[in-house]
């Protein structure tokens, strides 16, 4: 391949626990797709990398090292000598998306691959940078997944890498919803909405359709992606996978709908509800509740107060020294969540 050809990107994009990971896997077993493991290194090397067009071997030793100390890339099966060899083969006149294309095209996948039509991302961290995506990768497209807020809550309380608290969540929730629903508008033909709970009560109608919108055939086998827990425990942190990703070991099923119902006080589901508000039946869900007085907006403001400030700072830290931004935004978030949760630790179920 010539080193300025171009394979179309498409992201996927989502709240943390909505199904992302899902739908990664049935595109990494598509024999046609190319989609390592999540990785940000493409908007946290940008600031330093993004604008260059001619790169000589000096640049490119130093886009490789700072490559390798990218949170999760050490999660990325590939082989260093070649990558590192391949990019420096990029010396000359080349865009960064196309030097990035180098880094994607050496993950090595465990599922057979065929020609490479697609090359994805999945990656929650991205679903409010469309625009600056866009700037690299002007043809890309988007698929936003999108799941119940109640349940995104009840998922989000057995993980931590985030505040379990319900308006913070919910919050975060619209927040991207919101971002998703400007970028349709402003991207229309690149974009693509898909709910978690349409994904597996209706799986294959729903992933050929999501397939249509990115041009690509249907191959019905992705779906026995669970059938390689194996071959993704040798290549993944078995740690990550059974903590955090324990479903993906098994055949696609609804058996995850509708646990907030159980889970979930009455007070909880009413906070979750107003922070929510009519985005909720935007995205196609029904709320419980639609009245709320005075003492329970108090009881969510602070959470809200929290989201919003973090989406503020978020906005600060882009504008600082690439390395500062990618450690406060990489590990930030997660830092704060583990701090919380030694502060407060969950109640054993009696």
């Amino acid at each position: 391949m010539e080193k300025n050809e171009q394979i179309p990107f498409f992201f996927i994009m989502g709240r943390p626990r909505t199904g992302t990971t899902l739908l990664r896997s049935l595109f990494d077993a598509h024999p046609n797709v190319q989609i390592p493991w999540e990785c940000q290194f493409v908007l946290n090397l940008y600031p330093k990398y993004g604008t260059l067009e001619h790169w000589n071997t000096e640049t490119l030793e130093q886009f490789y090292s700072e490559l390798l100390d990218q949170w999760q890339f050490k999660a990325w099966h590939v082989d260093h000598e070649k990558l590192k060899s391949d990019l420096l083969a990029c010396e000359g006149e080349i865009s960064y998306a196309a030097v990035c294309q180098v880094v994607y095209l050496n993950h090595i996948s465990f599922y057979h691959k065929d020609e490479i039509k697609l090359i994805g991302d999945k990656n929650p961290g991205y679903s409010i940078y469309y625009d600056r995506l866009k700037k690299i990768f002007p043809d890309c497209k988007f698929i936003y997944i999108h799941r119940d807020y109640r349940d995104n809550f009840h998922s989000i309380k057995n993980v931590d890498f985030e505040l379990p608290i319900v308006s913070v969540v919910v919050y975060k929730w619209k927040h991207f919803f919101k971002k998703a629903l400007e970028a349709s508008k402003k991207y229309p033909d690149s974009f693509y909405f898909v709910r978690y709970e349409d994904l597996v009560g209706e799986s294959v109608p729903q992933l050929q359709k999501v397939c249509d919108f990115l041009g690509l055939p249907y191959v019905p086998e992705v779906f026995d992606f669970y059938k390689m827990k194996s071959k993704a425990e040798e290549t993944y942190p078995v740690v990550i996978l059974k903590k955090h990703h324990k479903s993906l070991f098994n055949p696609v099923n609804t058996s995850r709908i509708g646990l907030w119902k159980e889970s979930m006080t009455d007070r909880q589901v009413r906070i979750a509800d107003l922070v929510a508000g009519k985005y909720a039946e935007m995205a196609g869900y029904e709320r419980k509740y639609e009245n709320f007085g005075l003492l329970l907006r108090l009881r969510a403001l602070p959470g809200i107060c929290y989201a919003r400030s973090l989406y503020f700072l978020t906005a600060i830290f882009d504008k600082t020294p690439y390395r500062f931004r990618q450690k406060i935004l990489s590990k930030g978030p997660l830092l704060i969540a583990r701090i919380f949760g030694k502060l407060f630790p969950k109640k054993p179920r009696s």
